[in-house]
């Protein structure tokens, strides 16, 4: 019976949203996502519908993914008389926060706790959705769409087209989505709790340096928390509390007064703040491949203090037993590409350097070679002007070391024809119209990471994917 009733659920919500001729294409193409990170989110969604007795749901972006253990979690609660299945709710910012928030009303019922662990960012902290992110997280699972608000099913409708148009990409390359490593549906055990191990920091600085938290620049919108505090007055109706956490952020990537952070949050939404931020700042060497994401350690590290935020909340303060890791080392190997030198100026960035410039020597060359490392420590970016004289420059190529390329870097390269990557493992960040001022460019990424490109690495959006017809495979 159960079956019958989701089956009719999901072709009510294709219906609903879909022309018929539309549906017909997009169920006539194969799954191309069920073994990628975006399923791990249909996932979730039926453990939080499907678990019998107390919850406790934790609702944010990949921080909750990357930085919860369920297991340990359940088992510090137990030990001191609370019993509660533990549901991450975490996955994707790119899906939106709204989304999750959307996607766990329903499933909440007396004696059911919710923490939000929210990503300190502008765009977390909004009505933003990521629509065809969203398809590719229900491509196996189209019922959760009857879930979002009438708004959201609306864009889905209106990215319906360009979901199929990443379809036929795959069908006519044969690039399938990335589905092993950590941005994988198998990175996960059946509680949701990631299980891919996570051995240390594996950025060039031990932080990501593209993407810094600025707590003073992080806005709160209005809509945001209108949904936030309809969601808390909900849950209480439900005889359910909704408390607030916080998301770990790495200390080396902060800037901004974080006891203001705290004082917005707790003026602006209305429930509890069960946690002190300051406690989930932490050293990188508890992250793994951005700002949020803890390594293996570090969510035992967060999950520790979560439990205890959370029993002290509930009135229990007792001491808890458990035993700290010790801070992994960094994982992060800069080699040496055998770049010279010589062509480029350099200003130190933390423990690494930026390209600040190209000599006069390098101004006339057609090719560059951008080093990895300089006086062993790792070159890691561009100041946004660092290109500028390189008027007859035709080729670049860019180590893995390099983190991001900032707005107008090529400005000026107007024969500026390849592009080099070599970055296998993860996406190097890039600037709003990064490419714009060389017309003739073309982008040229190793084969085995092209589905990065295409897809994104699984957890941030993704603004390589607008360049897709620049980009060529090596």
């Amino acid at each position: 019976m159960k079956q019958h009733i989701r089956v009719l659920a999901i072709a009510l919500a294709l219906l609903i949203l879909m022309p018929l001729s539309l549906l017909v294409c997009g169920i006539a193409m194969p799954s191309y996502y069920s073994a990628s990170y975006y399923a791990q989110l249909p996932e979730l969604y039926h453990r939080l519908y499907e678990t019998e007795g107390k919850k406790l749901v934790i609702i944010g972006g990949s921080n909750v993914a990357f930085g919860v253990d369920t297991g340990l979690l359940e088992e510090l609660l137990s030990e001191q008389g609370f019993d509660l299945t533990v549901c991450p709710f975490g996955l994707y910012a790119a899906v939106g926060t709204s989304a999750m928030l959307d996607l766990a009303e329903d499933a909440l019922s007396e004696g059911d706790i919710v923490v939000l662990a929210i990503e300190p960012t502008s765009e977390t902290m909004s009505t933003y959705f990521g629509a065809t992110a969203f398809w590719k997280c229900c491509e196996d699972s189209p019922e959760m769409l009857l879930r979002l608000s009438k708004e959201k099913q609306n864009a889905m409708a209106g990215n319906y087209i360009p979901y199929l148009q990443e379809r036929l990409a795959i069908l006519r390359d044969g690039t399938a989505p990335v589905s092993d490593g950590v941005y994988a549906k198998a990175s996960f055990d059946e509680t949701g709790n990631m299980i891919y191990d996570r051995a240390g920091n594996i950025m060039t600085l031990g932080f990501d340096t593209a993407a810094a938290v600025d707590l003073n620049d992080v806005t709160i919108a209005p809509d945001f928390a209108w949904q936030v505090n309809d969601f808390c007055a909900m849950a209480q109706e439900k005889g359910a509390q909704v408390y607030l956490s916080f998301s770990p952020v790495n200390r080396s990537a902060l800037t901004g007064d974080v006891q203001s952070w705290f004082e917005r949050c707790n003026q602006t939404f209305d429930c509890a703040v069960i946690s002190d931020p300051v406690d989930y700042v932490l050293d990188s060497g508890w992250f793994y491949d951005n700002n949020f994401h803890l390594n293996s350690a570090g969510s035992v590290v967060r999950t520790q203090q979560l439990a205890g935020d959370l029993l002290a909340q509930l009135g229990c303060y007792a001491a808890l037993t458990y035993e700290q890791p010790d801070m992994p080392e960094a994982l992060a190997q800069t080699m040496d590409n055998g770049a010279e030198e010589r062509y480029f100026r350099f200003e130190p960035l933390g423990e690494g350097w930026l390209i600040s410039g190209v000599t006069e020597e390098g101004r006339q060359r057609t090719a560059l070679t951008v080093p990895s490392v300089k006086d062993g420590a790792p070159v890691v970016g561009f100041a946004e002007d660092a290109l500028s004289g390189c008027e007859v420059l035709q080729e670049l190529t860019l180590p893995e070391s390099i983190a991001s390329l900032p707005h107008g870097l090529f400005t000026g390269c107007a024969k500026l024809e390849r592009l080099v990557l070599e970055h296998k493992n993860s996406l190097c960040s890039i600037g709003a119209d990064a490419f714009e001022g060389a017309p003739k460019l073309r982008i040229f990424v190793p084969a085995e990471s092209y589905a990065l490109y295409r897809d994104g690495d699984g957890c941030e959006a993704n603004p390589w994917s607008r360049y897709l017809s620049m980009i060529y495979t090596y």
